[in-house]
């Protein structure tokens, strides 16, 4: 047996045994990687000095609040919706049954990750905490979450509704009920790695827009 095959068995025995652990794990790696990624295409660095010199990073509370969403967010609720979808449908499923499986999924799966994902990303892109009113802060989480769902909620389900039909068409044919989760990180982790940088890209330009008409209202209070 290959390293890969040996490495690939030792996987499909964590995650028969620790299925929750196992994709939550896998999750928060893919997520990670999705926001070092997006973070790189939209040059989103940080810089921190090291021996006198400022060395460019990607590493930030985003990048650990990322992890967060996919290990104890995403993963959780995905993993117990497809649990319930796969405990109504069955297999062997009839062609009717099939269908109704991937319409089920796409109507309640898709649109409840895709509402997570806008809202979590809205929050770690503009959210801070000024504060010790947790009705204050409250209240800020939700207008900013609000607006991260107004701007990018249906954009991110577009895309999302169209990978998800053909990845829960090659689902159904070619992956193991129990491996749904996993494989559907990995093409989320493409599809997320897409989707967050289109948003990062809007939240940027949102900012900049912003700072300009703060300039302007300084402006116009100073000519006052």
């Amino acid at each position: 047996m290959s390293t890969l095959q040996a490495l690939n068995a030792q996987y499909l025995a964590y995650l028969l045994q620790y299925p929750l652990l196992t994709k939550s794990i896998t999750s928060g790696v893919f997520s990670g990687l999705n926001e070092t990624v997006a973070s790189v295409i939209t040059n989103e660095y940080k810089e921190t000095k090291v021996l006198g010199f400022k060395i460019k990073h990607v590493f930030s509370d985003k990048l650990l609040k990322m992890i967060i969403y996919g290990a104890l967010i995403a993963t959780p609720i995905s993993h117990n919706m497809y649990a319930v979808i796969n405990k109504i449908y069955k297999p062997p499923l009839t062609g009717k049954q099939k269908i109704l499986q991937l319409l089920t999924s796409l109507s309640t799966v898709t649109p409840t990750i895709s509402a997570c994902f806008v809202s979590w990303i809205a929050i770690i892109n503009n959210y801070k905490c000024t504060s010790c009113n947790p009705i204050t802060e409250l209240k800020k989480i939700l207008f900013i979450v609000k607006a991260g769902l107004k701007k990018g909620y249906f954009p991110v389900l577009k895309s999302s509704l169209t990978t998800s039909f053909f990845a829960l068409l090659v689902a159904q044919k070619f992956v193991r009920p129990e491996l749904w989760v996993v494989f559907f990180n990995l093409v989320y982790f493409f599809l997320g790695t897409y989707q967050n940088t289109k948003l990062k890209k809007l939240q940027k330009q949102q900012r900049l827009a912003d700072a300009e008409k703060l300039k302007e209202l300084e402006k116009e209070g100073k000519q006052e």
